[in-house]
């Protein structure tokens, strides 16, 4: 397990039960806001915050995405690390062809450095996607909701496009609502499935994770081209990653079996509508993100003891069902 622990980088800690619990959850452990009014401590200013991110992590995406969806290139710039996590060092910075140096100036060769930089005591995940202050050289924010919310909004008066509003007031009540749910049950409930411990956790996940999926289903059955009406919300932003990603990696390899995106001609319909938005297949780098799953630690199969679930499309073929 790679963590650390009081400011130092381990790229070896042992994996205790009560890391093990926590290993596949991501979450924030700077929670800093930019604001546009610079109330919080940290004005929006075009050219003082950056961007680590990662095309792989389905969380980074999120805030790639609307990053993009902003058009905020020339705002809020941003470094892109390797997909390959499972090296000593983590998530690195690299001149390739899927990764950059760090482009905010800093010289860091692993996103460590810039926790460790940040908080000189730090204990915790070193995770993706980071908000940067170039200026007060620290991390802003390592929360991928709190940041894509920070970029719908808070740069608005200084080069963001005012055109595009993911979070609309008058949606706010249902849109709180719907963005729980889809976080909860579907960007983490597939890292739920993939974590269970034993057969009775893993159908446990499966239940939520496909209830979810089917539940979004339906609610695209009214025709309504995006989860929240005619125009793409922060929930349509959160849903994509995870359904990107789904029968490419989550199906087969996390074994959530039970259906693949395929089977779901709403939610497919819908994302293939949410890619055909501006600046939005640039976002999506299958290259990146089969690399990161199919050659790194998720490839290597932690669980014994536990049955894939047999896919819904041919339970009717076994003698059990028929």
């Amino acid at each position: 397990m790679k963590l650390m622990i009081n400011g130092v980088w381990r790229g070896d800690a042992q994996p205790t039960p009560e890391l093990e619990a926590q290993r596949m959850i991501h979450t924030g452990g700077f929670r800093d806001q930019v604001t546009s009014d610079g109330s919080s401590g940290y004005p929006a200013e075009a050219g003082r915050y950056h961007l680590y991110v990662s095309y792989a992590c389905p969380f980074s995406h999120r805030v790639i995405l609307v990053h993009a969806l902003k058009r905020l290139e020339s705002v809020v710039g941003m470094s892109v690390v390797h997909p390959i996590w499972n090296t000593p060092d983590g998530w690195v910075f690299a001149d390739t062809s899927q990764s950059t140096v760090d482009g905010a100036g800093n010289g860091f060769r692993a996103l460590h450095e810039a926790y460790q930089v940040s908080r000189a005591d730090y204990t915790g995940k070193v995770t993706v996607p980071v908000l940067w202050d170039k200026q007060a050289r620290r991390i802003v924010n390592n929360e991928s909701f709190d940041i894509a919310m920070m970029l719908n909004r808070a740069f608005d008066g200084v080069g963001g496009d005012v055109s595009v509003d993911l979070a609309p007031a008058p949606l706010r009540s249902e849109l709180d609502e719907l963005n729980q749910r889809i976080s909860r049950c579907l960007a983490v409930g597939v890292y739920t499935v993939a974590g269970a411990r034993n057969q009775a956790e893993y159908t446990t996940a499966m239940d939520e994770l496909f209830d979810c999926l089917d539940g979004l289903e339906v609610r695209l059955g009214d025709g309504r081209p995006f989860l929240l009406g005619d125009q793409p919300t922060i929930a349509d932003v959160l849903a994509f990653p995870p359904l990107a990603r789904f029968d490419a990696v989550y199906n087969p390899l996390f074994r959530a079996s039970r259906k693949r995106l395929a089977d779901y001609p709403n939610l497919s319909a819908l994302t293939k509508r949410f890619h055909a938005l501006p600046d939005v297949a640039q976002t999506l780098r299958y290259d990146d993100i089969l690399t990161h799953y199919y050659d790194g630690d998720w490839a290597i199969a932690t669980r014994r003891g536990i049955v894939p679930e047999l896919p819904a499309a041919m339970a009717v073929l076994d003698y059990r069902y028929g």
